[in-house]
């Protein structure tokens, strides 16, 4: 789906032209027109300059929209490379954020950028940087190192470094969109543990986690194209999805996988039982050795031996928390001659999520 695009070829291409222009013999060659050469923010390591390269992967504009997904973590989650330590997934544990992680080597070691600048830490726990402040529909292109970074930008890319570059706009883009999951609930292996436990589940299809999403860019060309302004507005909620609203999550099963488990700490509470012992000293304390008895409450507030009075607790887990995001920003450039640039960024974002984990029964 992406493509990589090492800086060494186009580097290569123009040194094998430079060298067969000083050699005295007439070549008929087809002619070629090299367009474009897009260099990154990221230095290319290499043993003696020419034989090695860092190639770096180019997450672009089509296979973000192809992708069809409005979470940018959600969208680089697709390259081997990278894993998101944090995103809307992680419920238990959660800090609310989304980082990415190079190769496996901690967040903490992958360096984020905008327009090949860094975007700071998000939050006061984490030196991660927070990626839910980059809306989708503004990202031109992603630009991915996983060698090489750390001789040019520090300890914090050892495992590499992405680069988000945000695009220019010519206009006004809005645009919409609505996505949800749906499951279909027909796995007769898991449903029949649970009704060996009196346990419920959904049956039929389910479709939840239901996401609406509004992007709004507004742009323009200004000085005969030598400068730019670009402004953008986005919001985007996404509703909940429970462990309960699938069927092949509704219980926690045991350690062998035998049967659906649950927590002793129930909604009708149970009881560990123990006898008190004297000892020689006149001390009064539970006689643990002697063992116990697990009992719970009967209808008439009696004690009776607990059999399969379990507590749930898989259903109120979250399998994707609720998020509500809205961010505005504005960009603006003028070339003031072609070796001279001045710019102007500005970015506000607001992020709201929670995270539930099972309660206790009782």
């Amino acid at each position: 789906m992406f493509e990589k695009k090492p800086l060494a070829q186009a580097i290569g291409a123009i040194s094998v032209a430079a060298t067969m222009s000083c050699v005295p013999t007439i070549v008929a060659a087809e002619e070629s027109e090299l367009e474009e050469i897009i260099v990154t923010g990221s230095r290319i390591a290499t043993e003696d300059g020419y034989s090695r390269v860092s190639p770096v992967t180019v997450v672009t504009r089509e296979d973000i929209e192809s992708a069809g997904l409005t979470r940018m973590e959600d969208v680089l989650n697709q390259l081997p490379s990278i894993e998101t330590a944090q995103n809307a997934m992680v419920s238990n544990g959660a800090t609310g954020q989304a980082s990415l992680d190079l190769r496996g080597l901690g967040s903490s070691r992958t360096l984020v950028l905008i327009n090949g600048r860094r975007l700071a830490m998000g939050g006061i726990s984490t030196n991660a940087a927070d990626i839910n402040q980059i809306p989708a529909g503004m990202v031109e292109r992603v630009e991915v190192l996983t060698g090489g970074a750390s001789t040019t930008y520090g300890a914090d890319a050892v495992a590499g470094v992405v680069n988000f570059v945000l695009r220019k706009v010519d206009g006004v883009e809005i645009s919409a969109g609505v996505s949800a999951y749906n499951h279909k609930n027909s796995n007769a292996w898991i449903q029949d543990k649970m009704d060996a436990k009196n346990f419920d589940y959904p049956t039929g299809n389910t479709t939840d986690g239901r996401t609406e999403n509004i992007d709004i860019i507004i742009g323009g060309d200004f000085a005969e194209g030598r400068g730019n302004a670009t402004v953008y507005g986005t919001w985007r909620e996404g509703e909940p999805v429970m462990q309960g609203n699938r069927d092949y999550s509704s219980c926690a099963l045991n350690g062998a996988s035998t049967s659906c488990g649950g927590s002793g700490n129930a909604i009708i509470p149970n009881f560990y039982i123990t006898p008190e012992l004297t000892d020689s000293l006149g001390v009064t304390r539970l006689d643990y050795a002697s063992g116990y008895e697990y009992q719970t409450l009967a209808a008439d507030s009696a004690l009776i031996p607990s059999s399969g009075n379990l507590y749930n607790y898989a259903p109120v887990n979250h399998f994707m928390r609720p998020d509500e995001r809205w961010s505005i920003g504005g960009m603006v450039d003028y070339a003031i001659s072609d070796t001279t640039t001045v710019y102007g960024e500005l970015m506000f974002n607001s992020d709201a999520t929670r995270g539930q984990i099972a309660e206790s029964g009782t």
